[in-house]
């Protein structure tokens, strides 16, 4: 396909893959492409992926976008997921592999800064809960750990800034990133410096913070032959996923929640101001300076099927686990699963946290097991909305995006037990989509804020049938956390 037409590239850079989307002014989509990359997990609670694989797909996803449409882009709008962590030499070498947002090896550490004074004066500034995730704990774990690499590493960044340095020669990040490691204090739009403190850095191994619109020109000239564009190319700094997905889905109006099911899960809403949580069980992440974006996010989505299926059903794809786990009834006839197979961040934070099935009757065959598993998903999220409606606002309707929307009878599941209507767009890369449309927002081509993908979306309507048994599993998963909380931390000794 060739066209004249103007459009920007959306990139997403995400945990699996790299997507690149070529989008219109209006919002349509006239190209796209991924490309996949492994996870390693070379010791319990590492999750680790090489950094010059990450760029080579980007590359490589850009490459082909732009071939396909036939001429170069207006601009290049980058999208992240959160999070991620590497150390590098001043001339912007990886010291250490990529450590993802699943990487629990600081959990020793997050525990000690989250129960010390410094943690709830950290979280409150941040808005990022202290958790082994956040790159704070990570860069704790570096400098206990690896102190040698710690001293040796003239920067601390994720993979998109690495990114940004091959084009550009400086570490720079946008502050919605920033806004997720966990040292980026969200109302001065700055480092916060009790947590630099705490990590043991100054402001000057961290990247330069830029609002996420900014316009970046002049690109290594070898980096733009590789990606195919003109060095003149302008790329937008850009923003995280979850904020971008949230734009991307049209969700940005009052009580519009966004959810995702991924490998991971998230639920989310768009306000005006980072959210007031005194229990600390909620993230607030900056987009631009008028609008943040406030949630939690769930550990075990899609991931979880994928174990089970791995461990007890290898025979089994994706789609007949679905199938076969909705032929049993409502509420698994009473067999309740705690989904924390990587542990829990929101509302729990929680990376300790272990998996169980309580109820085990000897009626129960594998489709209970495979049906408990996707409830205790929806309720873990259905959980976190619970934190989102006392602090924020009521939610009213949901977007739902992610792998998991390729299953209706899993949508409409999480329709009965919200009680809410699901809003189905069929566009699965609304991360990509949202980074471009804030990219024409910036050049003032659109108005991001007006951007409606929802006209024609799917909706599925809240059925009332069996909501009571979903409320009683749900009250049953509530108090199964709590109650085995003790158990787990005996269980990990």
């Amino acid at each position: 396909m060739t066209t004249i037409s103007p459009y920007i590239l959306g990139v997403d850079i995400g945990t699996g893959s790299a997507k690149t989307v070529a989008v219109t002014p209006v919002g349509q989509i006239a190209a796209a492409h991924r490309q996949s990359y492994p996870t390693h997990h070379p010791q319990p609670g590492y999750s680790e992926q090489d950094p010059e694989q990450i760029i080579a797909a980007i590359i490589t996803t850009v490459q082909k976008t732009v071939q396909e449409m036939g001429a170069a882009p207006s601009a290049i709008s980058l999208s992240c997921a959160m999070h991620s962590l590497m150390a590098v030499d001043g001339q912007g070498q990886p010291l250490t592999p990529l450590m993802t947002w699943a990487d629990n090896r600081a959990e020793t550490y997050a525990a000690a800064l989250k129960n010390a004074p410094a943690g709830p004066l950290i979280y409150a500034a941040t808005g990022t809960p202290i958790h082994p995730m956040s790159p704070l704990c990570k860069i704790l774990w570096l400098r206990n750990e690896q102190p040698e690499i710690f001293e040796q590493a003239a920067c601390f960044i994720g993979i998109k800034e690495l990114f940004l340095y091959r084009c550009f020669h400086e570490f720079i990040i946008d502050h919605s990133l920033a806004s997720a490691t966990g040292l980026f204090d969200i109302r001065r739009q700055d480092w916060h410096p009790a947590a630099l403190e705490a990590a043991g850095i100054s402001d000057d191994r961290l990247p330069i913070p830029v609002e996420t619109t900014r316009l970046l020109i002049g690109m290594d000239a070898g980096m733009a032959e590789a990606l195919g564009v003109p060095a003149d190319t302008l790329i937008m700094a850009g923003s995280s996923d979850g904020c971008l997905a949230q734009l991307g889905s049209g969700a940005v109006e009052p009580g519009h929640a966004a959810l995702t099911i991924g490998t991971s899960g998230a639920i989310r809403m768009m306000t005006a101001r980072p959210a007031e949580d005194e229990q600390h069980r909620l993230f607030s992440y900056v987009l631009t300076p008028e609008h943040y974006v406030c949630g939690g996010a769930i550990n075990n989505g899609g991931g979880a099927l994928q174990w089970f299926s791995k461990a007890f059903l290898p025979w089994s794809d994706y789609n007949n686990f679905l199938k076969t786990a909705f032929t049993v009834p409502p509420g698994a006839e009473g067999l309740l699963c705690l989904p924390y197979l990587l542990g829990e961040r929101a509302p729990v934070w929680d990376s300790g946290a272990r998996g169980a099935y309580v109820g085990i009757r000897q009626q129960h065959t594998a489709a209970h097991f495979q049906r408990a598993l996707i409830e205790g998903i929806c309720f873990g999220l259905y959980n976190v909305a619970e934190a989102l409606e006392s602090v924020v606002e009521p939610v009213r309707e949901v977007t739902v995006s992610g792998g998991f929307t390729a299953s209706p009878l899993w949508i409409q599941l999480l329709a009965d037990i919200f009680q809410k209507p699901m809003l189905l767009h069929q566009e699965e890369d609304a991360s990509a989509l949202g980074a471009a449309m804030l990219g024409w927002h910036a050049l003032e081509k659109t108005d991001a804020w007006q951007f409606n993908p929802m006209a024609a979306a799917r909706v599925f309507e809240p059925e009332s049938t069996h909501h009571a048994v979903y409320m009683r599993n749900y009250k049953a998963y509530g108090l199964l956390y709590r109650q085995l909380k003790e158990v787990m931390e005996v269980l990990r000794g």
